[in-house]
């Protein structure tokens, strides 16, 4: 809107004068006229045509600038410039401007003329071809920018336009466009702990580490990390640690003789009492992972079967490092379950149930997610004091969706409580809490996409022998191999690969096993099929024994992103040329030994 005024009419004060408006909208003093951009506005006259600028304009632009300089009024009209026009408030503008935009990318598409230049057509990028420009009309992408003078604006015919949607929905589905970069496979103590200090290195003051281990036993390396924790604490890096301090821990370091710097977290907490907090854990905790969520960069994280310290530098053990809000948010979701304060096994837990199917939700509502509950349980949070820190920001159920869309799935074991049956008859009752990982284990061995499965195992007992019948019993062929001399169960894992040998081994069999000199300490699972190429990767800390099923905190990850499962096939075909074939000797073992063995373990 403006003003317009003549000079006889204001005065001499026209340069101080200001027009009556609206109290919360500025104004400026009245200005000439002469150069703006609608010129001269009467009421008459439509402002869409006073934007034409006339020959009246040029021919009074040095009245204008002698009026700058010597402040005499020219004969001409004055106006009150305003902060809108005649078209409306810029708000108005930009609300049209967003109208009209999506209307057009609803219902039209811009066609690109390729003449000379890279086409832009999906499965085509890379290739140069000449085309006419009604050979761009025949077929139309979405995100395409005109190439010719104009852009060119045609309506898609409906076929076409239900023929994209469906394009777009199977893409999405199959995991295209998905923000979860690829995973990285670490093949080796001294590569995992290297890319472990590299990433707490790597935080900044407002990020946080999760740091979990179950043995921290001493050595070089450790102090690596635990000097890299301290140098994150002193830049003002929130420090979150866990250690396994249960009996189940010391009973294993008394049988072999080793220690634990629990001490060493101890003195980090008081060194840094508002930045770091160390968590003994009671219960059997044996996931071993390491996250840094980070406010301003991306957020990573470290985990598998490696635990800290210079005695498993020559164990042949794997684990992964993944990147991203999505992958990040779902391992934290598991490892430390939804972010409302509910500890596993609770009323909240009982809402959600397990998919283990790649490429859809772990976690299913039983009720749809509407406005008024997610404003209730936002309410629900403030009441209870939980607030959404940087590392549980994406620790919800979308993150999880979001990463398996992506091709990694998280489960774990969440132990909450003790038991006293269940610790003496582990077979038959496991420990308060929810326990994800045992049936993931049996759904991928039982599925019949899979024909060919690769075992790397630390240890097994016949709990872990009935996980991996499924797939035996369905007619799938199996390699599995195994330390020959392990640091512990020795002879409960040659009392269950005896019974696999003894049931589907021999000349021809299912069961191809075979023995590592070196300690292997991996849990690696490898899906394989002839018919498709496809191909699944479990990894994680979860070991094939019954405790480890019903009793300990434990995290696995199911991969089937090719580059990850391809580089895990050569790693695995490697050890397997490394190993030697199960002879008569190695399925020797001494009772009642290899039952107490599985009993304690």
């Amino acid at each position: 809107e403006e003003i317009s005024r003549p000079r006889d009419q204001i005065g001499s004060q026209a340069a101080s004068w200001t027009a009556p408006c609206h109290s919360d909208l500025p104004v400026r003093p009245i200005v000439p006229a002469v150069g703006i951009p609608f010129g001269r506005v009467h009421p008459r006259v439509h402002p869409a045509r006073s934007r034409r600028r006339s020959s009246a304009h040029s021919t009074k632009s040095n009245e204008s600038a002698s009026f700058q300089k010597t402040g005499n009024f020219p004969s001409m009209m004055y106006s009150v410039s305003r902060p809108w026009t005649a078209r409306g408030s810029p708000w108005t503008q930009e609300l049209t401007r967003r109208r009209d935009k999506q209307t057009r990318k609803r219902y039209q598409t811009t066609v690109t003329s390729i003449v000379g230049r890279r086409s832009s057509n999906p499965g085509e990028e890379g290739q140069v071809r000449r085309a006419t420009f009604g050979s761009s009309l025949a077929n139309p992408t979405r995100t395409a920018k005109a190439t010719f003078a104009d852009s060119v604006s045609v309506p898609l015919p409906p076929d076409e336009m239900i023929a994209n949607r469906r394009r777009r929905a199977a893409n999405k589905k199959d995991g295209g466009g998905s923000r979860v970069p690829p995973v990285r496979l670490l093949t080796s103590y001294d590569q995992t702990v290297a890319t472990i200090v590299e990433e707490i290195n790597r935080t900044a003051k407002g990020d946080r580490v999760e740091f979990s281990v179950y043995v921290l036993e001493p050595g070089e390396s450790t102090q690596r990390v635990l000097d890299s924790m301290r140098n994150a604490a002193r830049r003002g890096v929130r420090v979150d640690a866990s250690l396994d301090c249960s009996a189940v821990s010391s009973f294993t370091r008394w049988c072999e003789g080793t220690a634990t710097l629990a001490s060493e977290l101890v003195e980090m907490e008081k060194e840094f009492p508002e930045v770091v907090k160390f968590q003994p854990r009671r219960i059997p905790t044996h996931a071993k992972y390491v996250m840094c969520h980070r406010a301003a960069s991306t957020s990573t994280a470290v985990f598998g079967g490696v635990n800290i310290g210079d005695r498993f530098k020559p164990w042949r053990d794997f684990a992964i490092r993944a990147e991203g809000s999505a992958a990040v948010g779902a391992l934290s979701l598991g490892v430390n379950g939804p972010n409302n304060g509910s500890t596993g096994g609770s009323k909240a837990d009982e809402s959600f149930k397990v998919d283990t199917q790649i490429g859809n939700p772990y976690f299913l509502r039983k009720k749809p997610r509407t406005v008024a509950s997610a404003v209730s349980g936002a309410k629900e949070m403030l009441k209870r004091g939980v607030s959404l820190t940087v590392g549980s920001r994406h620790r919800n159920a979308s993150s999880d969706v979001e990463a398996r869309r992506g091709g990694v799935g998280f489960f774990t074991n969440r132990p909450n409580g003790w038991n006293l049956l269940a610790w003496a008859f582990p077979r038959f009752a496991k420990f308060p809490g929810r326990f994800d990982v045992y049936p993931a284990l049996v759904d991928l061995m039982d599925d019949p996409r899979w024909d060919r499965y690769t075992v790397a195992a630390a240890y097994v007992d016949q709990c872990g022998v009935e996980v991996l019948e499924p797939a035996l019993r369905r007619g799938a062929t199996m390699t599995l191999v195994m330390p020959r001399n392990p640091n512990v169960y020795h002879d409960a894992n040659r009392k269950a690969l005896k019974r696999l040998v003894d049931g589907y081994g021999g000349e021809g069999g299912q069961v191809r096993a075979y023995m590592c000199d070196d300690m292997l300490h991996a849990k690696v699972f490898l899906a394989e099929s002839s018919a498709t190429g496809e191909s699944a990767a479990m990894i994680g800390s979860c070991n094939l024994k019954q405790r480890s099923f019903g009793q300990f905190a434990e995290l696995n990850a199911l991969i089937v992103q090719p580059s990850c499962t391809r580089q895990l096939e050569r790693e695995l075909a490697k050890l397997v040329s490394d190993s030697k074939a199960v002879v008569e000797s190695d399925l020797r073992f001494s009772e009642p030994k290899a039952t107490i063995e599985e009993w304690l373990g």
